[in-house]
C-alpha cells in the first residue's frame, strides 16, 4: 500500500515535463486516489484496516490538496517555505529564491513538492513565476 501511494505521488509530481495539470484536475485526481485507497480496504474485507489506510494516505492527500490551491497561494507558500528552510528570512521583492533540493520525500510543506506542483500547473501566472524566479522556459 505504501509503495502504491508513493508511486502515485511520483507520477503526479515527478512524472516528466509533459505532465500538465489545471487546477480543476484536482477533483479528478482526488477521486483517483480515493479509488486507490479503496483497493486496500474494500467492503470491510480489505487487506488493511481503514484507519491505517487513511493514516498512510495523509501525505498523498496533502499533495493533492496543493494541486487544488490557486497559483498565487502556491507561489506565496513556496516563497515562505523556501525562505524558512534556506535560512534567508523573508524574501524581498525582486530577491531570487534558491532552488530547493530534491529530497524525494513529497509532502505539502516541502518546497520542492510545491515547486513541482507549480511546474506542472498549466497557467500563465505559474509560467511567469517560474521564468522570473528560476529562468525556466515557458511550457508549451
Amino acid at each position: 500500500m505504501r509503495a502504491s501511494f508513493e508511486a502515485f505521488l511520483m507520477v503526479l509530481v515527478a512524472g516528466g515535463s509533459t505532465r500538465v495539470f489545471y487546477r480543476t484536475d484536482h477533483e479528478m485526481i482526488e477521486e483517483d486516489f480515493d479509488s486507490l485507497k479503496r483497493v486496500f480496504c474494500t467492503c470491510g474485507e480489505g487487506l488493511i484496516a481503514k484507519d491505517v489506510v487513511e493514516h498512510e494516505g495523509e501525505t498523498t492527500e496533502g499533495v493533492i490538496e496543493l494541486m487544488g490551491q490557486c497559483t498565487e497561494q502556491l507561489m506565496e507558500d513556496f516563497s515562505i517555505v523556501t525562505c524558512e528552510t534556506s535560512g534567508i528570512g523573508v524574501a524581498g521583492s525582486g530577491q531570487r529564491l534558491p532552488m530547493p533540493p530534491t529530497t524525494g520525500r513529497w509532502n505539502r510543506s516541502d518546497p520542492n513538492t510545491i515547486l513541482r506542483v507549480l511546474c506542472h500547473r498549466n497557467d500563465k501566472a505559474a509560467n511567469q513565476f517560474l521564468k522570473r524566479t528560476f529562468q525556466l522556459a515557458k511550457r508549451r
